[in-house]
């Protein structure tokens, strides 16, 4: 979280810095690992919530739930504005960044290693939660993180923006990387007006989608409203976006 709020200060400036993870990695012993796996693949008997927490729990122990770096996540926003951006959009975005420091300063100084890890869980608890929801929506819908990287879509937004279903899955895609210049610069500024603010969840806009594939000149007006999930903390963990194709004829 300190690395996170120390970025988005010196955005303006640079956001290479020092983008070491300082969770580090330990040998785990082989046990922790297989019971993870044996875990998962078949927990015990008990209600839905207590094999949910088995599994998170041996996903723990094994190493493999850790806080997330969301460094990397801005600096390759940065990236991808320096390639596909223009300097006023750029700045806008920027100028968005600016408004979560006094935000982020207040909880990173109290946040321990082990608080970031119970984030980190309860964000695992709700892409399980919106497997259900997602497999029955009839309507294009994703989810990513705050910083943009997409970690569960329908088949319904996959197919409207055309790439394969398991390119939303683990942050290989984000969600400005799909939308148009402008509709990018518009989300990330409702989205700032409102990150921080307990008050408010859900936004209503439209925006331009498109395929990733830079070559790609078609657009997809769509409806546009997003959601935002945010930890006990208040901080922003996941964003829920539905989109409604419509036609601009």
């Amino acid at each position: 979280m300190g690395n996170e709020f120390t970025v988005i200060s010196d955005f303006l400036e640079s956001l290479g810095g020092d983008q070491q993870n300082v969770f580090q990695d330990t040998a785990m012993p082989v046990n922790t690992t297989e019971k993870f796996f044996l875990t998962a693949a078949d927990p015990s008997d008990g209600t839905n919530e207590d094999r949910l927490t088995q599994v998170i729990n041996a996903k723990y122990e094994a190493g493999f739930l850790k806080p997330y770096n969301y460094v990397n996540g801005y600096s390759r926003l940065q990236k991808y504005m320096d390639s596909n951006m223009s300097n006023i959009s750029r700045q806008r975005i920027l100028n968005v960044m600016g408004t979560f420091r006094p935000a982020f300063k207040s909880v990173a100084q109290s946040l321990t290693d082990r608080d970031l890890v119970l984030v980190e869980e309860a964000f695992e608890r709700l892409l399980l939660d919106y497997d259900r929801v997602f497999s029955s929506m009839g309507i294009p819908a994703c989810l990513w993180r705050r910083t943009g990287e997409i970690y569960k879509g329908n088949k319904e937004f996959a197919s409207l923006v055309n790439v394969p279903l398991e390119m939303l899955r683990e942050g290989r895609l984000c969600i400005y990387e799909l939308m148009a210049e402008e509709s990018a610069v518009n989300y990330w500024e409702k989205y700032g007006n409102i990150a921080f603010d307990a008050g408010q969840k859900a936004v209503l806009t439209s925006c331009l989608l498109k395929n990733p594939d830079p070559d790609s000149q078609n657009v997809i007006s769509c409806c546009f409203s997003f959601t935002i999930r945010r930890d006990k903390y208040n901080i922003p963990t996941v964003i829920v976006g539905n989109f409604l194709p419509v036609s601009l004829g």
